[in-house]
């Protein structure tokens, strides 16, 4: 949920409204069942392909506002990416941690 709501708030920044029914940050701890989190988590990553699919180059270089400061809609994309990235190491970090390999598209326990 954390990466979800997150790719909702910083596409949010770039123009598309947060979705309704995301009625507040604290869902990233009450929303805990995988269906409704994965759900969640593809909604927000369609999100983020459509508007980008929608912007035309120009798009990408206009001047929004973020906590303060200044960024470009494609900076605002790029901290999408980077954010998912991040996490995306703790994961393979934890999961390596507790014995969990990847072998071709199938994550199994390690005999080690």
């Amino acid at each position: 949920m954390h990466i979800a709501i997150s790719n909702l708030y910083l596409l949010s920044v770039t123009g598309p409204k947060m979705p309704a029914d995301l009625t507040s940050p604290g869902m990233e701890k009450t929303v805990t069942g995988k269906a409704e989190v994965i759900n969640w988590l593809k909604r927000s990553l369609d999100a983020v392909k459509s508007a980008r699919a929608g912007l035309k180059p120009a798009d990408l270089q206009r001047r929004v506002k973020i906590n303060g400061g200044d960024a470009t809609v494609d900076g605002m994309y790029l901290r999408i990416i980077i954010h998912a990235n991040e996490h995306m190491g703790q994961l393979v970090a934890y999961a390596r941690m507790n014995g969990i390999v990847r072998r071709g598209r199938k994550a199994v326990e390690s005999s080690i």
